[in-house]
């Protein structure tokens, strides 16, 4: 009995001291854990929302020459010798006026000549028009009667003579010689009244047909003069600026082997500017064009309807408004700038937010908040994007992420994907 109470009493001693023990073991591991709270607290990081974009312009510039609208070297038509210059280079010369003339006294000469001969024809056709005259249809008439009356003394011999060969008084030779007579006279007769006939009804209409076709000719030949006097004269075809004079006078220029006389530009306050833009440039978007720092004003452009083999181009045309002070003149160069837009979903974000990520691509680290809870507490998540652009400081991405992404803008070296961090006051969920 006195042995088993001291086993009891020395199981209670040693149940004492486990409890004891076991205190003291959690209040240690309390002690512990608060420690091991105060050395994994969430690491305080910077964050900022990103700023979305719906594209970005692209600046080109282009440098393009500045030529004349129109450069043409003058040559004269006709031949001969230079006669006179009426301009000199640098001269400004207005449209349709005359620049050099060349001699003409030998094409004046055939001029008066076939001048003098349709005077020579139109006379003719003015008598033909106007008929015979008066006088000479009344001698006509006259030389009928005339002849009439012959003949009827003629036939009247002749009757009597054929009376006289029948008697035997006269020979017959004397009656064919009568006979004869009647002959001619009725011949003759015929004649006169055709004669009278045509003085009565006029000239004919093919004569008045044939004397107008000749004196067409003449006018043919006329107008052939005329216009070989007028290829002596070389006129401005447009208003323009002689840029060179190419001969002197008393040179000789012939039509076979013509020779540029003059070089005539047009004033280059209104000049062409080409310039190659690539094929797929934006000719709508904004266009700027500019001559040593200045602004110049031009019309819409247009593209010409070629590619060029070469550079697989197209050139643009621009039409300067050269009415503005100190104007380009032609040979000098111009700059475009054509800023193109490009439509493309993205987001600003600091350049120092990026860190490289596989393929050479890039990545952003979000401070994504756990669901159900409220506060500074965040879930960094590794976002995979593309860089489009950059302006030194800021970069424009895009990826698969809503405009309201959280990221950490520094310090991206200390974070990984999976850890919990805790948002600056200053600096969370801000623009």
């Amino acid at each position: 009995m006195k042995k088993l109470l001291v086993t009891v009493l020395g199981l209670g001693v040693l149940a004492a001291l486990t409890l004891g023990l076991n205190r003291a073991l959690a209040a240690r591991a309390a002690e512990d854990g608060a420690a091991s709270s105060e050395l994994w607290s969430p690491l305080l990081v910077r964050t900022a929302l990103v700023e979305e974009t719906g594209g970005y312009a692209v600046p080109r510039a282009f440098t393009g020459e500045i030529v004349a609208r129109r450069t043409v070297d003058l040559v004269f038509d006709g031949s001969g010798r230079v006669a006179e210059f009426r301009v000199d280079e640098g001269d400004a010369a207005q449209a349709g006026a005359v620049l050099a003339t060349l001699d003409t006294d030998a094409l004046e000469a055939r001029r008066a000549e076939i001048e003098s001969r349709r005077e020579r024809l139109q006379a003719q056709l003015d008598e033909l028009l106007a008929g015979p005259r008066t006088e000479r249809v009344q001698a006509a008439r006259a030389d009928v009667d005339a002849l009439g009356e012959e003949l009827l003394l003629a036939g009247a011999v002749r009757d009597r003579r054929d009376a006289l060969v029948a008697s035997g008084s006269i020979g017959p030779e004397e009656a064919e010689t009568a006979r004869t007579t009647v002959k001619r006279l009725t011949a003759t007769l015929a004649a006169a009244e055709a004669r009278r006939a045509e003085l009565e009804n006029g000239t004919r209409n093919e004569v008045i047909a044939a004397q107008r076709g000749a004196l067409g000719e003449v006018d043919a030949a006329l107008r052939t003069i005329g216009v070989e006097i007028e290829k002596t004269t070389l006129r401005a075809p447009f208003s323009g600026t002689v840029s060179a004079r190419l001969m002197d006078e008393g040179a000789y220029v012939s039509s076979m082997a013509p020779s540029p006389a003059l070089r005539l530009v047009l004033q280059v306050r209104n000049p062409d500017l080409f310039t190659r833009l690539a094929r797929e440039g934006d000719l709508g978007a904004e266009i700027r064009a500019t001559f040593e720092g200045a602004p110049l004003a031009f019309g819409p452009p247009r593209l010409l309807p070629v590619v060029e083999e070469s550079t697989r181009t197209v050139t643009a045309v621009f039409d300067l408004d050269g009415d503005a002070p100190g104007a380009p003149r032609a040979g000098d160069l111009a700059e475009i700038t054509l800023e193109s837009r490009v439509e493309q979903r993205g987001a600003w974000v600091p350049v120092a937010a990026l860190t490289t990520s596989l393929r050479g691509r890039w990545s952003l680290y979000a401070a994504t908040t756990p669901e159900g809870e409220r506060g500074d507490r965040r879930v960094i998540e590794r976002v995979e994007v593309e860089v489009l652009r950059t302006d030194g400081a800021r970069a424009d991405v895009r990826g698969t992420f809503a405009g309201d992404l959280e990221i950490v803008t520094d310090g991206t070296h200390r974070v990984v994907a999976g850890q919990t961090v805790r948002v600056h006051p200053r600096a969370g969920a801000e623009r």
